[in-house]
């Protein structure tokens, strides 16, 4: 087989299948991340519970009394620190796993338990950080080191960040 006045083997063309096919999924993989992020961003419009915080957002009696009862039932049996602790654990766990939402969800939750840990911070970072928004990231790493300035996790992370952000702009 020849293309143009360069002659190309079958063989040839079949080692490069499997490129063309990573470098095709590496693309929508890229496109499916901003679409995600556009969507996530659409939501959090009319969810807070997709917002650090909760997008320091009034809440509603109703809310209110979810999360009187959440945190009742969530510190029977350890105190909200350490009840904290573990749902920012489990948090980073469905981020490393690919669910960014349900992260948001478990780092919230941490924080309705103890707004003065860190790691909560670092966890909304890293959601921010896993779309590519690294302007959000670096701020939400900025809360966690104003509660512990020597937090190595979250300095390295906000290093990177701010590093992928000058890069971008």
């Amino acid at each position: 087989m020849q293309l143009g006045s360069i002659p190309v083997s079958m063989n040839h063309c079949i080692k490069l299948l499997p490129l063309n096919l990573f470098l095709i999924l590496s693309l929508l993989s890229c496109t499916q991340k901003k679409d995600s992020y556009t969507v996530w961003k659409e939501q959090s419009k009319t969810n807070i519970r997709l917002l650090p915080e909760y997008g320091h957002a009034a809440k509603t009696k109703q809310q209110l009394k979810a999360d009187s009862a959440f945190i009742k039932t969530a510190t029977q049996k350890e105190s909200p620190e350490k009840a904290s602790e573990a749902l920012v654990q489990l948090g980073f766990k469905y981020l490393n796993n690919g669910d960014p939402q349900t992260a948001m969800y478990r780092f919230n939750q941490a924080w309705l338990l103890n707004p003065k840990n860190p790691e909560i911070y670092w966890g909304f970072g890293s959601v921010y950080f896993s779309f590519k928004d690294y302007k959000n990231a670096v701020m939400q790493y900025n809360e966690g080191l104003s509660l512990d300035p020597k937090n190595k996790g979250i300095l390295k992370d906000k290093a990177l960040a701010a590093q992928l952000l000058r890069k971008k702009n």
